[in-house]
């Protein structure tokens, strides 16, 4: 794809591993132009920065609200935004600017869940971290929404055989990437954010249903909880959901990409 028609991309993040994983497959795959990303704090985007940093991307990671309002509204034309975190930044832009969903051609958000179970019952960590946040920005009008859930991330789980994928190409940034990625599996967690990335790159890779989406912020036996109705207010509309991915093929895009060398100048 030339430069000219690569996708300018913005993710807002927060600062666990698999947040540096995603950014690594954004950085790297030649489809996406990754303009900058946010963190909630100065300590979590020094966080991001040293974790990409191991891969041997340079990336800029910004704090905080400011930064991603200048971005959306000096963009030349409307970007891609993905938000592999809690959507505090995002709700808190909405608030101040109501008009940026304008300039977001599409919004990708990893969070909520289906079916399967979360850090309750009933919610996904990133939707139950700031519900009344996340509800703000799933009932935004913006005009192509992706909810890839914590059912579609179970459904392309890595596992330690995939990691030696990544280590066998000896690159920088297969090599952080298995390590990042495998001090999750250590201790039983899932690498959740790089689907929202690969969700960008092939939407394909997904299968999806239409659906309204409200977030439980209410009840209290239920907070976070993503609620989905196949009747909805048609001034917000349907939000396509993500329950599942076909896993060697996201497998194999990541470890395409991985195996790339960062093209852009330091």
């Amino acid at each position: 794809m030339s430069p000219a028609s690569r996708v300018p991309v913005v993710v807002d993040c927060d600062a666990e591993t698999d947040d540096a994983v995603a950014l690594l497959l954004a950085a790297l795959h030649p489809d996406l132009d990754l303009a900058g990303v946010c963190a909630a704090t100065e300590d979590d985007a020094a966080s991001v920065r040293a974790m990409v940093a191991r891969g041997g991307v340079d990336i800029p990671v910004h704090a905080g609200t400011a930064w991603l309002l200048a971005t959306l509204d000096s963009a030349s034309a409307p970007v891609a935004l993905v938000t592999t975190g809690p959507l505090t930044n995002l709700a808190a832009a909405l608030a101040a600017d109501p008009s940026i969903t304008r300039r977001v051609a599409r919004l990708v958000v990893l969070g909520g869940t289906h079916r399967e179970p979360g850090v309750t019952p009933y919610a996904e960590r990133n939707i139950w971290s700031d519900p009344e946040a996340a509800d703000r920005v799933l009932q935004a009008p913006f005009r192509d929404r992706l909810l890839v859930t914590a059912d579609a991330t179970a459904s392309v789980a890595l596992t330690d055989a995939d990691l030696d994928r990544w280590r066998a190409l000896r690159t920088p940034a297969a090599l952080a990437a298995a390590e990042l990625a495998a001090s999750r599996l250590d201790r039983g967690a899932r690498v959740h954010d790089p689907l929202a990335v690969a969700a960008l790159i092939d939407p394909t890779l997904l299968n999806t249903l239409r659906a309204g989406v409200r977030v439980e912020c209410a009840d209290p036996t239920a907070y976070g909880a993503t609620r989905f109705a196949a009747e909805v207010d048609e001034s917000r509309g349907r939000i396509s959901v993500a329950v599942r991915a076909d896993r060697a093929r996201y497998v194999d895009l990541l470890t395409t990409t991985l195996g790339r060398q960062d093209p852009r100048p330091r």
